[in-house]
Order: structure tokens, then C-alpha cells, then sequence
């Protein structure tokens, strides 16, 4: 894979949106918390990347930009909690959401800048 020359912004706004389709279902209100983070027209972009991606790819691609980008556990923490507050917005931690920030947590602990 390629190297991800994504901003800091980018990222954000990739990750908020995979995670809005965690549950493979994105309900208004998780629509509506990631276009609220990235805006409007960012989240149309990164929407239709994403729904040409496999689950596998875009785990790649959030662990690879990781990987390069050493982040520290005060911005880790903040963006987990960001992103929690996506899985949460609906009322309901799904089974597949809690995968997912598992994974995440497992991501950012083991290329974190330490």
C-alpha cells in the first residue's frame, strides 16, 4: 500500500467516518456527528472512498497513517473519546462498534509515540 499523505484532518475525518459505519449502518445522528467534525463537503469525499473500501483496507490505511505518525497518549485518548462519542451518539454501543474501538485502542497502544 501506498504511503497515506493524509493531514492531520484527513485523518480525523477517514477515521470519524469508517467508525460512523461501524454497525454497517450509519444512522442519521452518526451522519450528522462526523459532517459536524469534518464538514459538509469533506465527508461527501471521504464517504464515497470509503464505501469502495474493504474493512481490511481501511484499518490498513488508519494503521499505516499511525504508524508514520507517532501520536501521543494525550491526543490518543482525546481522539478515542471522539470517536467513542460517534459509537454512542444512537444510544448504543453495538457489538461491531466495540470491535472496532478495540481494534482502534490496540492500533494507537502499539504506534504511539512512547
Amino acid at each position: 500500500m501506498a504511503n497515506i499523505n493524509w493531514t492531520l484532518k484527513d485523518f480525523k475525518a477517514y477515521l470519524f467516518i469508517y467508525c460512523s459505519f461501524a454497525d454497517h449502518l450509519q444512522v442519521p445522528a452518526e451522519r450528522n456527528y462526523a459532517i459536524e467534525k469534518v464538514g459538509k463537503k469533506r465527508f461527501l469525499e471521504i464517504h464515497n472512498e470509503i464505501e469502495g473500501h474493504t474493512d481490511d483496507v481501511s484499518i490498513n490505511k488508519i494503521r499505516k497513517y499511525v504508524q508514520h505518525h507517532k501520536l501521543t497518549d494525550q491526543f490518543i485518548n482525546e481522539l478515542l473519546d471522539e470517536v467513542k462519542g460517534i459509537f454512542l451518539i444512537d444510544g448504543e454501543f453495538h457489538k461491531l462498534e466495540k470491535r472496532l474501538f478495540g481494534s482502534l485502542q490496540n492500533i494507537f497502544t502499539k504506534y504511539k509515540n512512547t
